[in-house]
């Protein structure tokens, strides 16, 4: 069974469903390029510096590298896959990865996330093949560490990104959960519902957002990154900044920063919660109930933190180095800081799709 027909993304995009909208670079060449499904491991030449594009209903999707340069893929679902030409790549190569709109019914009444355009970075000098690869299971694909660029995306169920470097990813998932683990380079992530997560991660540039669900960075590095949800938590525990501009945002949750090492200048403000900082006697701050302004170690790049009716919370190191601050806002450790329990998506049998 074939997954429906993608709509071209046209610039008009209100309120789309997931399910109804592929807007990611070679997404309609799974339709011109029909291949067979394959059970069983498939390994394909790639050429150098290839571009991957992995698309599943449900199930997850996790990428790796290693020294070679094939592309292996392993399901326990079932898989479609096929090799795009270089010419065709570089012709459909877009200058900008929309993210949609989307929009999620909760008791509570809808929370939706608006259109947002991502620039893309340029491929590097030279040709570049493309692997798509489509279908339904849990699915690891094994990529060349050269890799210029991953698109994974999966309506229900989790990506996760390991040791992919310097390149540029982009990882969307209606429902379940994002990963990053030892990832650098720049990207972009959306969740409708469920959590993203980083660690020991180094970004050129990142866009990170969520409907509902919580932003976990835990000992990342970062020059340029925006981050933001609306029913949900943040908290960019034990981080370092570059020479560049951050900004975390939560509407209904609460944002954490807690500072590793290095100059920062810190803007924070919450319109119905409350600051509170524990940076140290020796730093300049100014704050009010409301507001702080905050330059550590001298100064440096520019971060700010807002939240409408969550707390926002400066810090240095981790933040379970500061009990005062756990004991002050432990709706805030719960929400925050505890990762959510491992969402473990579905298993098919091989050959069966699911209902």
């Amino acid at each position: 069974m074939n997954p429906p027909r993608a709509r071209r993304y046209n610039g008009r995009v209100n309120s789309i469903e997931w399910r109804g909208a592929m807007p990611f670079l070679l997404a309609w060449l799974c339709v011109v390029f029909p291949a067979p499904a394959n059970a069983e491991p498939t390994l394909l030449n790639a050429g150098p510096a290839p571009v991957v594009v992995a698309m599943m209903r449900s199930g997850s999707i996790t990428i790796r590298t290693w020294d070679r340069p094939q592309v292996q893929i392993d399901t326990d679902g079932q898989a479609q896959s096929q090799q795009i030409p270089p010419a065709e790549v570089q012709r459909r190569f877009p200058a900008q990865i929309p993210l949609v709109a989307q929009t999620l019914r909760t008791p509570r009444g809808p929370i939706s996330l608006p259109p947002e355009r991502f620039v893309a970075p340029p491929l590097p000098p030279g040709p570049h093949s493309g692997i798509v690869v489509r279908g339904y299971g849990n699915t690891t694909i094994t990529i060349p560490r050269d890799t210029a660029m991953v698109i994974a995306r999966v309506g229900l169920g989790f990506v996760a990104i390991k040791g992919y470097r310097q390149g540029f990813f982009v990882a969307l998932v209606h429902t379940g959960r994002v990963q990053l683990n030892g990832v650098s380079g720049t990207g972009a992530v959306q969740v409708l519902s469920g959590p993203i997560v980083a660690v020991n991660s180094s970004f050129m540039r990142l866009r990170a957002r969520t409907a509902r669900g919580n932003l976990i960075f835990e000992r990342c590095n970062a020059m340029q990154i925006e981050a933001s949800s609306v029913f949900g938590s943040i908290a960019y525990d034990n981080g370092r900044f570059q020479a560049g501009l951050a900004h975390f945002q939560s509407e209904h949750g609460n944002v954490a920063l807690g500072i590793a090492s290095g100059g920062v200048q810190i803007g924070a403000h919450s319109a119905a919660g409350h600051i509170y900082s524990d940076l140290g006697s020796g730093e300049n701050v100014q704050s009010s109930a409301n507001d702080a302004r905050a330059i550590v170690n001298g100064g440096g790049p520019v971060v700010t933190a807002t939240s409408e009716t969550g707390a926002v919370i400066l810090y240095h190191g981790s933040i379970r180095e500061h009990p005062q601050l756990q004991r002050r806002l432990p709706m805030f450790r719960a929400a925050a800081l505890r990762r959510p329990a491992v969402w473990r998506p579905p298993t098919f049998r091989r050959g069966k799709p699911p209902s």
